[in-house]
């Protein structure tokens, strides 16, 4: 699987950086368990990325593919705190 590009990881990042700030996105974001239902709610708020770029954080950061209900928001801000060692 190609790496996703610097802009891609830079949108990303930023849509993660708003979840400990906002949370109406927070609540959003824990009644999915999905990475295409997080990236239908990015593009919703304006920041398009590949579900599979999600998927790829989540497995170079150990975490599992899905989140438990209620849970997702933590998996994300847990990639988000590692966005310095997994930029390219």
């Amino acid at each position: 699987m190609a790496l996703a590009s610097p802009d891609e990881l830079a949108t990303l990042f930023a849509f993660l950086g708003q979840i400990q700030a906002d949370p109406e996105l927070r609540q959003q974001l824990n009644e999915v368990c999905t990475a295409d239902e997080v990236a239908a709610i990015a593009a919703a708020r304006g920041h398009g990325f590949a579900a599979a770029t999600l998927l790829q954080l989540f497995e170079r950061c150990n975490e599992a593919p899905m989140a438990r209900s209620g849970l997702m928001d933590e998996k994300l801000i847990r990639v988000y705190l590692q966005r310095d060692a997994l930029a390219p």
